[in-house]
């Protein structure tokens, strides 16, 4: 046996060897690849896809405190509150599905009830509605909800259960038609709601009309909206109620006959707006649940008002608001009342 078979020899015993010792030894599997959070820009800033889906969500909210103030009162009135919103979208054939909500908490103060929760805090839903294409259904602001800036204002409306359709004609012109719940168990009819809206460069015009089956009346509202400069706004409004509505101008069944008023907005700056108006409001009515038709009170009466918007830092807003309200409705001379209200939104 020579030097060159032995080398050989021992060579194929060390790769049988290595050989078996491969064939026992433990595979480790490959890592799957992590998929990072991506940004959806579709629909604007602040939208991100839900992992493992198309859709998109955007979370945002507030967290407000607002003191309030009334002449009558004997004091201030205070309350803090938080809200959170969750609005998701996403494309089908039909066009966006959308699914948006928002929570509100608010405590009003108050002495310490069971389990540490005070007496006067209060949760609710605000909004909880889908849309997909231009039918929306849920819960959302009447479709005849609308009126100038200020605090002073009363246009009518609330949030209520709702079917609406909206057709956008282009050219900022849209027309809405909307079935309202207002109530459960008041009867079959709903309450029918029209609205048209025409928005260009130099401002906008919206014109609403609902109709309520609970006392036979109907409502008629317009508001103006128009672009003076780039930093002056006039608005105008003009409202009609043939009688008591659940869209009155006071609340649900109680209004006026007519009102008309005008509000001017200036922004100083870009932190920094100031804004006065107000509103006069003929023959005011409530409706009689019992008869069954409207009230006449033979009552006038008449608001102005004042605020003032101020930006203190990116999502941190302040608004003052001061409020006149006189007429035959008040049996003193009038009401003065304000608040001030803070916003850190996100």
């Amino acid at each position: 046996m020579n030097i060159k078979s032995i080398l050989l020899g021992s060579a194929a015993a060390l790769l049988a060897v290595s050989g078996a010792r491969a064939a026992d030894a433990v595979v480790v599997a490959e890592p799957e690849p992590m998929e990072y959070v991506r940004i959806c820009d579709v629909y604007g800033a602040g939208f991100y896809y839900i992992p493992g889906t198309e859709t998109c969500l955007k979370v945002g909210g507030l967290v407000r405190y607002q003191i309030d103030w009334k002449d009558t009162d004997d004091g201030w009135k205070k309350y803090s509150a938080a809200r959170l919103k969750l609005d998701a979208r996403s494309e089908t054939e039909y066009g966006t599905f959308r699914r948006y909500i928002e929570l509100h908490w608010q405590n009003d103060g108050g002495t310490q009830g069971p389990s540490g929760y005070s007496d006067t805090t209060d949760m609710w839903i605000r909004y909880a509605y889908f849309e997909v294409g231009g039918l929306m259904i849920g819960r959302n602001d009447t479709l005849f909800d609308g009126g100038i800036d200020g605090e002073f204002d009363k246009g009518g409306g609330a949030f209520i259960n709702q079917i609406r359709y909206t057709f956008d004609a282009g050219n900022g012109i849209a027309v809405s038609v909307g079935l309202e719940e207002e109530a459960n168990n008041f009867d079959y009819m709903p309450l029918v709601t029209g609205k048209v809206s025409i928005a260009q460069g130099w401002g906008s015009v919206n014109l609403y009309a609902a109709y309520d089956d609970r006392f036979s009346e109907f409502a008629l509202k317009g508001i103006v909206n128009v672009k003076a400069t780039d930093a002056l706004t006039l608005q105008a409004v003009a409202t009609y109620e043939s009688g008591a509505t659940w869209l009155g101008l006071l609340a649900p069944y109680s209004g006026y006959d007519w009102s008309i008023g005008g509000y001017v907005k200036y922004q100083v700056n870009e932190s920094l707006s100031v804004g006065a108006g107000g509103q006069y409001f003929g023959d005011r009515h409530y409706g009689d649940f019992v008869t069954g038709r409207t009230v006449d009170l033979n009552a006038n009466d008449w608001a102005i008002g004042a605020v003032v918007d101020y930006k203190i830092v990116e999502n941190l807003n302040a608004k003052l608001a001061v409020n006149y309200n006189d007429g035959d409705s008040y049996p003193v001379d009038g009401s003065f009342s304000g608040f001030l209200r803070l916003d850190a939104s996100f």
